[in-house]
């Protein structure tokens, strides 16, 4: 197991250049299997995750090559297989991505379960669902999923009763080749996924978001190559920025998009932080003997606070004068390292919402009454002084997190579990060094 080790008390400083966005370039892998043309994707983060989503393409028989450091040369000229073994799918969801562009191509798969992050119900029965809608008769045998669609894929109107990002990516990719229009109605706005568009818009798809919430597909018979950046990673910057606060240090975070952070902006600014926004940087340190004001957050779909930044910001809470509220929306499991921050010398106490007056926000797929009401707010009470620790990180977005409060801490912190930081995280210990961390890692 990779572990670092992290000694506490140093202010970041510098500046740092944010990767490409590992939710959006997963998505385009599976996207350059729609055509037999190149696909050419640059900024791509060489992270593990992306590494596996390549090996699961390559399976197929498509050819993936680096040609420079974050280019990535793209061909499926013709797919040699259409089934996915579970040895691959298990560490990571992104096997549920290559569903809708094997129907549309090949006419079938077999994917088994895919794996992932432990942080909640995160239902694939909606991306058989979605599937299904076009026409496609999907079975299960064991842990896998078998689908055919003898008749190709029918488009038509598509819904959520819940925003789902992959479901809405699903849904995007299994329409461009089918046949008449496709809406899908509450669909997910993340940034990753209109970049996701603009690719295939350049590769010959026909695809519109006609509202916020509204995105129209009128499908095509073929789809060619194209060249396509991805997106900066928001997560990535959101971590740089948090990590600059809680260190109280100074901080350039560059090669961003400052418009896709205005909710993690709007909270930073009241918790006392001061930010500068340029064109595609932005600058992050604290004043001199600011203390920092306690807030309440609440997770909700983008463009509302992700999420993804609810784990790092409750380490920046930690240091807030007074009584912090955090109610996660979206994941039920997603406060596992709240265990880990409290051993450091955190107060922070797990809560049902219902004791704070609260409703607790659930998928239709959560019984409540066999499973009972989810713990899933925290309330967390400051300033304390976090104290290092041995540490062992739950999933990606918490491996971060305890590498912040490493940061922050008094003392020197092992953390075990680096593999999970490194599926989503170029080189994070490099950049972090680079900002003056202290930080080792060991294989």
């Amino acid at each position: 197991m990779k572990r670092f080790v992290v000694e506490g008390g140093h202010p970041l400083k510098g500046s740092v250049v944010v990767s490409g966005a590992k939710n959006a370039v997963i998505k385009m892998i599976a996207a350059s299997l729609l055509t037999s043309e190149e696909v050419i994707l640059s900024n791509v983060p060489k992270i593990s995750d992306v590494e596996t989503i390549l090996a699961m393409v390559r399976s197929f028989g498509t050819e993936a090559v680096w040609v420079d450091n974050n280019k990535l040369k793209l061909r499926s000229a013709q797919p040699e297989a259409e089934y996915l073994h579970s040895e691959i799918t298990k560490t990571t969801r992104s096997g549920v991505m290559l569903m809708a562009p094997l129907l549309a191509r090949y006419g079938k798969f077999s994917i088994c379960a895919p794996g992932g992050d432990a942080i909640g119900i995160r239902p694939i029965n909606r991306h058989i669902e979605v599937l299904r809608s076009f026409g496609a008769e999907i079975v299960t045998e064991g842990q896998c999923f078998i689908g055919e669609a003898k008749m190709g894929l029918k488009g038509g109107d598509v819904g959520f009763s819940k925003n789902t990002v992959m479901g809405t990516e699903q849904a995007i990719l299994a329409a461009v080749l089918a046949t008449g229009k496709t809406l899908i109605r509450n669909a997910a706005a993340e940034p990753e996924i209109d970049d996701l568009i603009v690719l295939l818009s350049k590769m010959g798809a026909k695809v519109v978001r006609k509202e916020e919430r509204l995105i129209e597909i009128e499908g095509v018979s073929l789809l060619h190559g194209a060249s396509h950046e991805v997106i900066p990673d928001h997560n990535e910057a959101a971590t740089f920025i948090i990590a600059a606060a809680v260190t109280r240090g100074d901080v350039i975070v560059s090669k961003i998009i400052p418009s896709h952070l205005l909710s993690l902006l709007a909270k930073l600014e009241k918790v006392g932080v001061t930010f500068e926004s340029g064109k595609d940087q932005i600058r992050v340190w604290v004043e001199k003997g600011k203390d920092f004001s306690p807030i309440d957050i609440e997770t909700g779909p983008y463009p509302g606070f992700k999420t993804d930044w609810q784990q790092p910001f409750c380490v920046l809470l930690t240091q807030c004068h007074g009584l912090s509220r955090v109610n996660e929306t979206i994941y039920l499991n997603r406060f596992e390292y709240i265990k880990e921050l409290n051993r450091m010398g955190a107060k922070i106490e797990n809560l049902k919402p219902s004791q704070r007056g609260l409703k607790a926000k659930i998928d239709e797929e959560y019984d409540i009454e066999k499973q009972g009401e989810p713990e899933t707010l925290v309330e967390i009470t400051g300033p304390t002084q976090l104290i290092a620790r041995r540490l062992s990180i739950p999933d990606l977005r918490a491996g971060a997190t305890l590498v912040i409060a490493a940061l922050g801490a008094k003392g020197s912190s092992e953390i075990f579990g680096v593999e999970q930081i490194d599926r989503g995280y170029e080189d994070f210990d490099g950049k972090l060094k680079k900002l003056g961390a202290k930080i080792e890692r060991f294989e």
